[in-house]
């Protein structure tokens, strides 16, 4: 902040120019067409920024505000303008970079023009960008019914698209942005009044939303740009026709980066399109309750998945583990393939380090393929690429003895010598200051730098040549500011001037003559700067052609070099945290041994995690030793009902990234979808309260689990009153066990679930010791229900006051004495039952009190003097409807 003042201050010093009146006529001209956009003006040394632009930049950079003709006014050095521009596009602002093309002449304002636009999600300098994430640009359409949705990181040619029903929009909407997390999102014009829509974008802040006519969206004009794009007649190969939803979003995408980044982006030369049986499918709140990428108390990397297994080498391995996380397998062929090269790492620790050690060495070879494919490639960005390959190609030699599909290396090795032979070790990072090409590797420009860097020697030659020539043995060259080069030759020696010297001025002691030959010289040596500069700039250029004709190859590596350090990534992590591989298969079955959280573990002192088993299938493929879907946790706060259920999730998505999990054996099937119900959150600007979101996460669950989806749920129901949050969490445990019968994992605090009998149903609780008084959570899962919440002994443990304490403790002992006692058992409920519709004459779950007591307070509480005979009678039938039991 201090620097930003100090620059401020200079800003503030500036005289005015007298040229504010036209130049605020041109600015105004510019910022017409770029409404938008922080219009960055370039006057002189600065990037000027007036009015509206200037005041909300001055306040987002702490830029101090100026005034100048009653215009607000703000600025930056131009030299400085890249750590200001990343500033504000982390904040979601696009920049217009308005730069003057002409030079003043004399009084009149020099013409300018917007040379390049840039918005978070087509920002392609690395100082702009997060090296271990990619820059998404997305964009989303709806037209009959279906919705498609694209997005593009232009930095490394990725592109993408997917579709769903309108029906489901908001839930696929939330799913799609957590998991690809866009940098900037386009939008057609009708989405703007829609609620759902603003709803899913009021909680993802952090993107860059523009809305644009819907006219913009045109299926034939996307057709085309795509089909231009990648030289093709049709769009079959990609699985898409004219028609499909994904064409619309995706072909503006790329008509928006031809507009705004002015870039045609040659390297993006084919788009993937996934559907949602192609991963397990996890929806925005469980993706955030599970915390894989980040957590959900200040959105950070510490305490994620993430953190455990991020063990990668390279910017490029980084973001494709993150990638893996996001879209976990529903392939057990493409897992086991994993599987194999982590084992590989895991087993052969020798090569696991050589790896690694090599990939330290390698930068970002992707998005360096895709600067030199838009041509913003420097040279020091062609030296870094290779000093990459020639790493890459020691990698290769560590691998070539193993199972690695590995496309040949020839194209590594000629771009190797090509940049050696041409491009200076340490070179300039701008076209204008030469110092870019070796020697050697131009005869003309060696020529020229021979004229520019020895022409003093180069006159020395030709003054003794002259001299070898006429004779006269005093000649000298020599030159000044007025007259250029010239021969100087004393009175004495005039009759040896041969004729070929031109006369140039006479002196008292001496006369001053030219030549053709020293003309020539002089003028070489006064355009050498200029040429060299011109022509390393072209030679550079050429070289950069080169290079980018072997772009595809150069993703091709990226890609390869990606995976290979994303599965020795896990494979060091399996090795850190003492990991095994688990039998992965098309099956219901889910057992593991000695599960253990892997964050939890990670942040506590080695040994201290308890592990805990699990075994749990669906009905249908019930195997020894199991024989249930449903296990009902109960058990004390702190005891750890919540780290189970997290860990058994995080265990599968792990399995199913291919990587080895945190347990002693695991013997897992595929699973497609899971869901993770815990916490509580509210959204009081939307008007939702905690049990609304509770809910509502709930319905998701019940519509759109299948019998292969792994459910974890936590205290469901604690929202509201005891009777309707029994009564709801028991409601749901039957759905889940008749109707859709999935692997679910259930905890609760309501001790009354545990008399539900049924067949696929487990009980299970946390351990708990008491000795005289002191209770220790002992963290592992037994078989049974658990007899006491032990809410007091937490609330003593947080610091509640020992009066309160007591107090509580009183008046719990009074409610035991008058809570329904009568065990509650459900002899119809069955693994065959469809439907929800039980005998009106079933037990009820009970509430904390008998319904006597309800009915005499109710009675005793009852304003006799205002009830109405109606409402008397209506009173007196449903306590009668209470008292018989239904």
């Amino acid at each position: 902040m201090a620097k930003d003042k100090v620059v401020a201050g200079k800003i503030q010093q500036r005289t005015e120019s007298s040229q504010l009146t036209p130049l605020m006529v041109q600015y105004q001209a510019v910022k017409d067409e770029y409404k938008n956009e922080v219009l960055f003006f370039r006057l002189g040394d600065f990037y000027e920024m007036f009015n509206d632009d200037a005041v909300e930049v001055s306040r987002l950079l702490n830029l101090t505000l100026t005034h100048r003709g009653g215009q607000p006014m703000c600025g930056i050095p131009y030299h400085a303008a890249k750590v200001y521009i990343a500033r504000l596009l982390r904040l979601g602002k696009k920049i217009a970079i308005c730069e003057q093309i002409g030079d003043v002449k004399g009084k009149t304002l020099a013409e300018r023009k917007v040379i390049e636009v840039i918005t978070p999600g087509t920002a392609v300098e690395s100082e702009y960008l997060d090296g271990g994430a990619n820059n998404y640009l997305a964009s989303c359409f709806e037209k009959n019914g279906e919705v498609g949705f694209a997005y593009i990181d232009v930095t490394t040619a990725d592109f993408f698209a997917t579709s769903w029903k309108s029906s489901s929009m908001a839930d696929n909407f939330a799913k799609e942005l957590g998991r690809a997390n866009p940098r900037e999102i386009l939008l057609p014009e009708s989405f703007r009044t829609n609620r759902l829509i603003c709803e899913v974008l009021e909680q993802n802040q952090g993107i860059s939303v523009s809305y644009y006519p819907d006219w913009n969206f045109d299926f034939s004009l996307s057709f085309q740009r795509l089909t231009k794009q990648f030289k093709t007649q049709n769009l079959r190969s990609f699985g898409l026709t004219q028609e499909s939803p994904e064409v619309a979003p995706a072909g503006f995408l790329l008509d928006y980066l031809t507009r705004t980044a002015s870039t045609t982006a040659p390297h993006v030369s084919e788009i993937k399109i996934y559907k949602d049986c192609d991963y397990v499918v996890m929806d925005d709140s469980s993706r955030r309750n599970l915390e894989i990428t980040s957590n959900v108390r200040d959105g950070s990397f510490q305490y994620s998945l993430l953190e455990c297994v991020s063990h990668t080498q390279t910017a490029m391995g980084k973001r494709l583990l993150i990638n893996w996380l996001n879209y976990p397998l529903t392939d057990s062929k493409k897992i086991y393939s994993r599987q194999e090269h982590i084992e590989l790492f895991v087993k052969n620790r020798r090569l696991s380090e050589g790896v690694r050690q090599e990939f330290s060495s390698i930068l970002d070879i992707e998005r360096l393929a895709g600067r030199i494919a838009m041509e913003r490639a420097h040279a020091k960005d062609l030296q870094a690429l290779k000093t990459s390959l020639k790493s890459w190609l020691c990698v290769r030699a560590l691998l070539e003895n193993y199972d690695f599909a590995l496309t040949p290396s020839n194209d590594a090795v000629d771009i190797i010598k090509l940049i050696d032979s041409s491009i200076l070790d340490d070179p300039a990072t701008s076209l204008t200051e030469g110092r870019i090409i070796k020697d050697g590797w131009s005869s003309e420009l060696d020529r020229l730098r021979q004229i520019n860097g020895n022409f003093n020697r180069i006159l020395c030659e030709y003054a003794e040549e002259e001299k070898s020539k006429t004779g006269i043995s005093n000649l000298r060259i020599k030159s000044n500011n007025n007259s250029g080069y010239y021969i100087e030759i004393t009175k004495g020696k005039l009759q040896q001037v041969p004729e070929h010297f031109i006369m140039r001025r006479s002196l008292l002691n001496a006369e001053r003559y030219t030549t053709a030959k020293l003309q020539e010289l002089e003028q070489e040596l006064n355009r050498a700067g200029t040429m060299i500069i011109e022509l390393e700039r072209d030679l550079f250029t050429e070289v950069r052609s080169k290079i980018a004709t072997l772009v595809p190859y150069l993703l091709q590596t990226s890609r390869e070099i990606a995976y290979t350090d994303v599965v020795s990534s896990l494979a060091h992590a399996a090795i850190l945290h003492n990991w095994v591989r688990p039998e992965v298969e098309d099956s219901s079955i889910f057992e593991i041994k000695d599960g253990r959280h892997p964050v939890v573990e990670l942040h506590l002192p080695g040994g201290e995690f308890v592990p805990n088993d699990i075994s749990i299938s669906c009905p249908d493929d019930f195997y020894e030793g199991c024989s249930t879907s449903f296990d009902l946790i109960t058990g004390p706060n702190m005891a750890g009902k919540s780290t189970f259920l997290r860990q058994n999730a995080l265990i599968a998505l792990l399995a199913q990234t291919g990587s080895f999990v945190p347990a002693s054996t695991a013997k897992l099937g595929i699973v497609d979808r899971i869901f993770c119900r815990v916490g509580a959150s509210d959204n009081l600007a939307r008007g939702e309260s905690t049990f609304l979101v509770e809910m509502t996460e709930t319905a998701n669950i019940l519509r759109t689990a299948t019998k292969k989806s792994l459910v974890i749920m936590d205290e469901v129901g604690r929202g509201t009153s005891t009777e309707d949050g029994l009564s709801i969490a028991w409601a749901i445990s039957e759905y889940l066990l008749n109707n859709i019968k999935c692997k679910t994992l259930f905890a609760t605090h309501y001790h009354e679930l545990t008399r539900m009998n049924h067949p696929a149903l487990k009980l299970l609780c946390m351990a708990v010791s008491e000795n005289s008084g002191a209770v220790i959570f002992l963290r592992k899962i037994k078989e049974g229900a658990s007899e006491n919440s032990y809410g007091l002994h937490v609330a003593k443990l947080a610091g509640v006051p020992e009066t309160v304490i007591h107090r509580a403790n009183e008046i719990l002992q009074k409610l035991q004495k008058v809570a329904g006692e009568k065990p509650i058992v459900d002899e119809n409920l069955s693994t065959n039952q469809n439907s929800l519709d039980f005998d009106k004459n079933l037990p009820r779950a009970p509430g904390l009190f008998s319904d006597e007591e309800l009915v005499l307070d109710e009675i005793l509480s009852s304003d006799i003097e205002n009830t109405t005979p109606i409402q008397a009678l209506q009173l007196i039938s449903r306590w009668k409807t209470s008292l018989s039991g239904r």
